[in-house]
């Protein structure tokens, strides 16, 4: 009989992402692996700077959890998103393409 901990992470259980408001994150549980964001445009833009995923953890997909709980969030809150960080810019988006719509665009500041 196999006995499962809230603790431990099954493969029919994605691991649980939270919004660290304090820290301007987005995280998993044990706060190991993370996405960093900074709010610019007065709140109204994410610019997503930083993932993070411990080696011990890498391969099961939770920088892409990290990202798609704050592109969510983004989604929620009216803000559109800035993909500074390589991981988001270079892997994620063009993987997941359906997110595009929310990546900030400075074109039509510029071109006034």
């Amino acid at each position: 009989m196999a006995a499962t901990s809230g603790a431990k992470i099954t493969a029919t259980e994605p691991p649980k992402i939270v919004w660290n408001e304090g820290k301007h994150r987005f995280e998993t549980e044990d706060h190991e692996a993370f996405i960093d964001y900074k709010l610019r445009n007065n709140g109204k833009v994410m610019d997503l700077v930083h993932t993070y995923v411990p080696s011990s953890k890498r391969g099961l997909g939770l920088a892409s959890l990290l990202c798609v709980a704050a592109f969510e969030h983004a989604s929620s809150h009216s803000l559109s998103v800035i993909p500074s960080c390589s991981y988001v810019s270079d892997t994620f988006l063009p993987k997941n393409p359906t997110w595009k719509p929310l990546v900030h665009s400075e074109d039509l500041k510029s071109s006034i």
